[in-house]
């Protein structure tokens, strides 16, 4: 289905993968330091799952952008002939 705001809709699907980096690395490098804070068994056990979902819904999110982009081109390349 080609949406009419589908380049906006890719746009934003970008913005959240940038974001989700960078919120990637923030919880490394908060993990990393679990031992000189102290941080329960659980809260890092926690976190690790946290950091493993949303390393998985990064790739889910890349594999997005790369369908809807080809969405868009096929759709383009169609009507452009």
């Amino acid at each position: 289905m080609i949406k009419e705001n589908e380049p906006d809709y890719i746009k934003r699907m970008h913005e959240e993968l940038d974001m989700l980096g960078l919120r990637i690395e923030k919880l490394k490098a908060f993990y990393n330091t679990r031992y000189m804070r102290r941080l329960p068994e659980f809260t890092c056990y926690l976190m690790k799952k946290q950091l493993k979902q949303m390393k998985a819904y990064q790739e889910t999110l890349k594999l997005r952008i790369k369908y809807e982009e080809s969405e868009v081109k096929e759709h383009e390349e169609s009507t452009g002939e």
